[in-house]
């Protein structure tokens, strides 16, 4: 399996450049060039964020977290949260309880 993210829906962005009367390569650009990010990482952070979310403010599963924010991995949903917040998401979860509790 390729892909561990659940990838972004490329009809969309046919539609979002298709909207604007330009290629899909100039619409990666311009989002680029703009947002700082490409769509992929946008979406990614994203995920993130909402997982993030949804670690401090629910009690669902870190699987249940992991698949309902896009991510077809656990280990790579691990790996990717880790990678940008500085701790796996049971750690994450754990300081935003501790935190919470003072």
């Amino acid at each position: 399996m390729g892909n561990k993210i659940v990838p972004v829906n490329h009809d969309l962005l046919e539609q979002i450049a298709e909207s604007a009367s330009i290629g899909r390569s100039e619409c990666f650009r311009i989002f680029k060039k703009i947002i700082g990010k490409t769509p992929v990482e946008y979406l990614t952070e994203y995920r993130l964020a909402q997982a993030a979310y949804h670690l401090s403010n629910t009690e669902k599963s870190i699987s249940e977290i992991c698949f309902s924010c896009g991510f077809n991995s656990t280990s790579y949903f691990g790996k990717t949260f880790k990678d940008n917040c500085g701790m796996s998401p049971s750690q994450y979860r754990r300081s935003i309880r501790s935190a919470q509790k003072r």
